[in-house]
């Protein structure tokens, strides 16, 4: 059985406790419960699943589950490229896009509609008030008077179903809204960390490279990663795992401010994105995340076996004349890279 692990103080420093966490538990439990291999793709839809995160994956297995349905691991890779791959979430944004634009159109026709109607109305106002003036027998004015009266009840009912049909459309607005916001954050973000995801990190990167570029301003880039953390993973479970790679990510959100970005780049791997930064700001920012992560302690909550001291790496590097995206992220990981192999625990620059 997987075990889990929480903090200790350390250097009598009380930290508050990270404990094991029920979403990932209740992840590798159904991943156990149905046999399916814990992939990446796999673990992703059991985790969303078990947070509730997805309402078109929640309703697949929970009728799937309902009516005995089987669960392996390619109806689970489908269900992931389907709803939480990075193409799966433009696929969403622009479904939603389509819907607000066609939301957008029935507004536009019913205003249009009620301004015809308006005009028509007034059309008839004109027309009844020329034939009272002409008008002299009683069954005349009492004809134009009824007719009058029609004009207006139809024109009422017509101001009161464009009040409907707006209303309606305003919340489907509101709905598509709210629907945007949390598929753009669920497309930009790394589901465990709660950091920002490749996909995110890529575009930001670009946007930095790009204004350092008109504003001759030097931009820092930082890789960042757990040391040992598979050793950690296979002796103590996923669970640990997962909770010490949150644990760092809490650390970098600490540091980050403003334009400054930390994403999950992979694994155990990070990225720290610095614009407008030197690269003794740069390593100062590593230095104490690397520190405050170093003094956390950790024991196993089920055994009460020590784990001891995790550590972290970084390697990082500074944009030079002409380089792009990728060469500045190949760059830092290859610092990274040598750092961990010469010992960890450390902060390198190139």
């Amino acid at each position: 059985m997987d075990k889990k692990v929480k903090q200790v103080p350390a250097d009598q420093i009380v930290q508050p406790k990270v404990a094991g966490d029920s979403v990932a538990a209740r992840a590798i439990a159904f991943a156990q419960k149905y046999r399916t291999q814990l992939t990446p793709a796999v673990y992703a839809v059991w985790y969303t699943y078990c947070a509730r995160e997805n309402k078109a994956i929640n309703a697949s297995l929970d009728t799937a589950m309902n009516t005995d349905q089987p669960l392996s691991v390619s109806k689970l890779t489908g269900l992931y490229h389907e709803h939480l791959s990075p193409r799966a979430m433009s696929d969403e944004l622009q479904d939603i896009g389509t819907d607000l634009t066609s939301t957008i159109g029935d507004v536009s026709n019913a205003v249009e509609a009620n301004i015809k109607e308006h005009t028509a109305f007034s059309g008839k106002l004109r027309s009844a008030k020329q034939s009272l003036s002409y008008g002299t027998s009683k069954a005349e004015v009492t004809a134009v008077i009824a007719s009058l009266h029609k004009a207006n009840q139809d024109h009422i009912a017509s101001a009161q179903k464009m009040t409907v049909q707006l209303e309606k459309n305003r919340a489907h607005v509101a709905k598509l809204k709210s629907e945007l916001i949390e598929a753009k954050r669920t497309s930009n973000t790394d589901y465990l960390t709660g950091l920002a995801n490749r996909r995110m990190l890529d575009d930001q990167l670009d946007n930095a490279i790009f204004e350092a570029r008109q504003k001759k301003q030097r931009v820092s880039f930082l890789m960042a990663s757990v040391d040992g953390l598979n050793e950690v993973t296979a002796k103590f479970g996923l669970t640990a795992g997962d909770n010490v790679v949150r644990a760092f990510a809490e650390e970098l959100k600490k540091e980050l401010r403003g334009a400054k970005m930390a994403a999950r780049f992979e694994g155990a791997r990070f990225a720290i994105l610095l614009p407008n930064t030197h690269d003794r700001e740069a390593f100062a920012i590593g230095e104490r995340v690397r520190k405050a992560f170093r003094g956390r302690e950790w024991v196993s909550e089920e055994s009460g076996a020590e784990i001891g001291v995790l550590t972290a790496s970084f390697g990082g590097a500074m944009l030079l004349q002409g380089e792009n995206r990728e060469k500045l992220v190949q760059r830092a990981d290859e610092v990274l890279t040598r750092a961990q192999s010469k010992g960890a625990d450390v902060v390198t620059f190139k």
